[in-house]
């Protein structure tokens, strides 16, 4: 008998040393993506349209990234922007925010070109990162 719980002491002293260098937790973006992935930005706001978002001054906010799941805290980080039909990536990457959930916030009011503004985020948590690219399209007109 003493046999036998010696055996399974050290079946079990190994197995818990062997798992001292696995990373906790998990993180899964596979099937990462916005729904609707595409938001319109008005630089000459509408009375009727914009009426709640000037009263508040509220920002421009994206919906929630959907499709990603893992080990919380899961963070959100905009690593890079492309901007095309003749906007400045640079700016608009200082002035756009990534909240809780992956939603994005742009200010209702700000010095930003026309142009097709397209989002990539990295997504992380304790021990994983993934890049999503190209996931959010900001169209400013």
């Amino acid at each position: 008998m003493r046999a036998y719980v010696f055996i399974l002491m050290a079946i079990t002293g190994t197995m818990l040393m062997s798992c001292h260098d696995t990373t906790e937790g998990y993180l899964k973006t596979d099937s990462a993506r916005y729904v609707p992935d595409t938001m319109e930005i008005r630089l000459q706001l509408d009375e009727t349209l914009d009426a709640y978002r000037m009263h508040n001054m509220a920002p421009w906010v994206s919906p929630k990234l959907q499709g990603v799941i893992g080990t919380s805290p899961i963070e959100f980080e905009v690593v890079e922007v492309e901007a095309t039909e003749g906007g400045n990536a640079e700016l608009f990457r200082h002035l756009v925010n990534v909240r809780g959930g992956g939603r994005m916030e742009f200010p209702l009011i700000s010095d930003i070109t026309p142009g097709r503004y397209r989002v990539s985020l990295r997504v992380f948590n304790e021990g994983y990162s993934h890049i999503v690219k190209d996931v959010f399209t900001f169209i400013v007109k």
